[in-house]
């Protein structure tokens, strides 16, 4: 199992655009106050547009701790690590959940550190729509993401409360989970490891 997950550190183009593009839009003039899941949202949003108007953008080590320091924070990713690998995690030690976990988080910010250095969000612009809940501890913020050389995208934020703030724990693009994406990407490389030591 430990060599699998050091091998599971894959390119998922589909994701780092969907996060890209899901932090990365024009400000609102919508007031939202700290309780309101929607304020982690902004708080991402306000930081990487004051962080897109300077010169560090450019700087692959400015950059890469600007995401490690200011955005992957928002994100839960011992929750979403514990969706991924779902029962199989029955068959995990601590040591392997902990380095899926770290990998998991690794390629969060590789895939962000890529993209989000030639991210031009001047010309992006987002419409709010009321955060909807399941319970006091799960939110659903959604989002409308319009550009002029693109289609319009509909982001759904699935969050989850984390003592007094809120943590994003899966983001969808017009109905694409990008958690659901890496389970299945984890069950397929699950599934071709143990083939592979499968005895004949």
């Amino acid at each position: 199992m430990l060599l699998f997950i050091k091998q599971a550190k894959y390119l998922l183009t589909f994701t780092s655009l969907l996060l890209v593009s899901s932090l990365s839009f024009a400000s609102t003039s919508t007031a939202i106050t700290p309780t309101d899941p929607a304020y982690v949202i902004h708080t991402a949003l306000d930081k990487i547009t004051t962080f897109s108007s300077n010169s560090d953008k450019v700087n692959p080590v400015k950059l890469r701790g600007f995401i490690e320091h200011e955005i992957i924070p928002h994100f839960d990713f011992d929750n979403m690590s514990h969706w991924i690998t779902g029962r199989y995690a029955s068959n995990m030690s601590d040591n392997d959940k902990a380095d899926f976990q770290r990998n998991l988080r690794e390629t969060f910010l590789s895939s962000l550190s890529k993209h989000l250095g030639s991210f031009d969000a001047k010309n992006t612009r987002v419409k709010f729509f009321p955060a909807r809940y399941r319970g006091p501890e799960e939110s659903f913020v959604s989002t409308s993401i319009y550009r002029p050389d693109a289609p319009s995208v509909r982001l759904d934020f699935r969050m989850r409360r984390d003592a007094d703030n809120w943590k994003i724990i899966d983001v969808k693009a017009n109905g694409s989970s990008a958690v659901l994406y890496y389970r299945r990407h984890f069950i397929s490389q699950l599934r071709q490891y143990q083939r592979n030591i499968r005895p004949y």
